[in-house]
């Protein structure tokens, strides 16, 4: 089963093996289109088709909406929502918290979840 609007194919994707190809996203112009192939059988890289009608009736989508719905769920399940931080704070970074708080701050004080 495949969507006439996503018949070209210019990316790349998972083989039936599960092994991913590289990809590159565009810079500009269109949105680049995809193959979608569905497998013969639900396993854990993909879907049959009876599983993936059955989902576009549930959630009453069409095709690419049902595609771009399950890989945006995915996307905020793996990628990080922000950028990792520069990790534990240093010595001088907590003298300098110590000093421009004006408040006591004792070594316990900085053992606080607040500043992990």
């Amino acid at each position: 089963m495949t969507d006439k609007s996503t018949s070209k194919k210019t990316g790349s994707g998972n083989s039936d093996s599960g092994t991913a190809e590289p990809y590159s996203v565009a810079k500009k112009g269109a949105p680049k289109k995809f193959l979608f192939q569905l497998r013969s059988r639900d396993n854990e890289f993909g879907i049959s088709e009876e599983t993936f009608v059955r989902l576009m009736e549930e959630l009453a989508l069409n095709q690419t909406e049902l595609v771009h719905k399950a890989l945006r769920n995915l996307a905020k399940e793996v990628l990080p929502a922000y950028a990792p931080d520069d990790g534990p704070l240093t010595e001088k970074q907590h003298a300098a918290i110590r000093k421009l708080s004006g408040l006591d701050i004792s070594e316990n004080d900085l053992d606080s979840p607040l500043f992990k």
